[in-house]
């Protein structure tokens, strides 16, 4: 698919005008129009505020399109513990990353997986497979139990926090896919010393 068109129907999913797309990127509403008719090229600088404003990833505005399946299987996912208690969390999409990023974390009781921050620039959609959890975004917070669902704004300060007395297992599909995606843990009774993961770009540590 050619990098105009493809701006293009991304812009319509998104439900916006070239007008508030040029207001969102900074770019002018003439150079968009441009671009999305393939009567320029735009620079890396300019892609960079275009995905941003369009919540998705550069990689999913220039990569060719491929409809061949990417199979993970359940022996070679990326797989990262922490906390020294059984927590982990597993990468479940395919690598590279493309534009949709899904992982599986599994929470020792008292631990939270999140952020401190703002760590995603669009959607995220969480689904509670076992135990109940506590799922904190911005000012709000709410209870999940197996089987429940929260669809949120991943640019919110958020986490979720295992409550209940056995183990919980989260899913969270994200998009665009996170360049840096971070995993903090919690321990409710102890400390844990901080380790990096930089190759895989997941960071394991401990809140405080």
């Amino acid at each position: 698919m050619q990098l105009g068109k493809r701006i293009r129907d991304l812009r319509f999913r998104r439900g916006l005008t070239v007008q508030q797309l040029a207001e969102a990127s900074g770019l002018s509403k003439g150079f968009i129009s441009q671009v999305e008719n393939d009567r320029t090229s735009p620079s890396l600088a300019t892609l960079r505020d275009l995905a941003r404003a369009l919540e998705t990833s550069i990689a999913f505005l220039v990569v060719e399109d491929d409809h061949t399946p990417h199979i993970v299987r359940a022996g070679e996912r990326p797989r990262y513990q922490f906390g020294g208690n059984g927590s982990s969390v597993e990468i479940l999409s395919a690598q590279p990353k493309r534009n949709l990023e899904l992982l599986m974390a599994e929470l020792s009781p008292g631990a939270s997986t999140g952020a401190e921050g703002p760590k995603q620039q669009g959607e995220v959609c969480l689904m509670c497979v076992a135990g109940k959890v506590r799922m904190t975004c911005g000012d709000h917070a709410v209870v999940l139990d197996a089987g429940d669902t929260c669809h949120y704004d991943g640019r919110a300060p958020h986490a979720v926090e295992n409550i209940g007395t056995t183990h919980a297992r989260v899913l969270i599909a994200s998009t665009p896919a996170s360049l840096e995606p971070s995993v903090r843990v919690q321990e409710a009774a102890s400390a844990v010393p901080a380790n990096a993961v930089p190759k895989n770009g997941v960071e394991v540590g401990t809140l405080t």
